[in-house]
């Protein structure tokens, strides 16, 4: 049997040449290289405005704050977009807690220049135990299209927070969770001057101010959703509330004491699509052995939750 040889004869011109084979991979290989062009490198800096500013929507304003508005100058520029500041949530971040916690007067001066950046275009601001009297004036002047505010755990005086409501007519969702200070005449001045308003949460506890912070939700009449937890309400007030919202889709009451739960309080929530109520009158000392604290998971209905129901 005849084997290949290692060295193969070329013919060109009638002349007889003898190439290896290895010189033949060689030139392949050269001739492949030469046709295969490097990638060019892509120049993140230079992607139009626009174009950022969409990228940096899928961020939020912590994280724009901290990280990508300080990547380079054009990337500042992106993240000075007033439409990516009208959603500002400073109440889930990591820097609110644990390892990565930041200082209330660092959380603070980034809330102001959020708002700031924003250009009087802010829709949307949660903010948690950082947020001050300051702050909250900080936001009035300069926040009139604000539609929704979330406080949690804030310690902002009842006199700041009217201040702020009065000017935000066009405020449709509120919630307050457990800000000792904000209760009494707070809700009356916010059934005055958010005509619009259509979801209030209200979770007060233990943590609850003194004076009953219910008081004034029955002249709120564009309400939808309702929740009260830990409030101190009595059946006749939550009846003068569910007259006066005739609008109400969602009413959640927990852990409200003074609330008798029969078959005349069901019987006026009967219009009202989703109810949740405590149990009837002589359930509620056997429900009160297995309810959780408001403090903890029970309490799970936020804003989010409302928006995809």
């Amino acid at each position: 049997m005849l084997q290949a040889s290692p060295q193969s004869p070329i013919m060109m011109s009638g002349v007889s040449f003898v190439v290896s084979r290895d010189v033949c991979r060689r030139r392949l290989s050269h001739s492949h290289e030469m046709e295969v062009q490097p990638e060019a490198v892509r120049d993140w800096s230079e992607l139009p405005l626009d174009v950022l500013a969409s990228v940096f929507t899928k961020l939020g304003a912590v994280d724009i704050l901290m990280g990508a508005g300080l990547v380079c100058h054009s990337w500042l520029g992106a993240a000075k977009v007033p439409s990516l500041w009208r959603y500002v949530d400073m109440e889930h971040h990591d820097v609110l807690r644990g390892k990565k916690k930041k200082s209330h007067d660092v959380l603070c001066a980034m809330a102001k220049a959020a708002v700031d950046r924003s250009n009087g275009e802010l829709e949307v601001f949660a903010g948690s135990e950082f947020v001050t009297d300051q702050l909250l004036n900080y936001i009035a002047e300069r926040s009139p299209s604000l539609k929704s505010l979330s406080l949690d755990y804030c310690n902002v005086s009842n006199e700041a927070f009217t201040e702020l409501i009065i000017k935000l007519p066009l405020l449709e969702e509120l919630l307050i969770s457990l800000c000792p200070f904000v209760d009494g005449d707070a809700y009356e001045v916010t059934s005055r001057a958010c005509a619009q308003l259509k979801r209030l949460m209200l979770r007060q506890g233990s943590y609850g101010g003194t004076r009953d912070g219910a008081l004034g939700i029955e002249m709120m009449h564009e309400l939808r959703y309702l929740t009260l937890v830990g409030c101190n309400i009595t059946t006749e007030e939550l009846v003068a509330i569910i007259d006066g919202c005739p609008h109400m889709e969602r009413l959640c009451v927990r852990d409200c004491c003074n609330i008798v739960v029969d078959g005349t309080l069901r019987a006026k929530c009967s219009r009202i699509k989703t109810l949740i109520l405590p149990p009837l009158q002589h359930l509620q000392q056997l429900y009160s052995r297995y309810c959780f604290h408001p403090d903890d998971s029970l309490f799970t209905d936020k804003f989010d939750d409302w928006r995809s129901s």
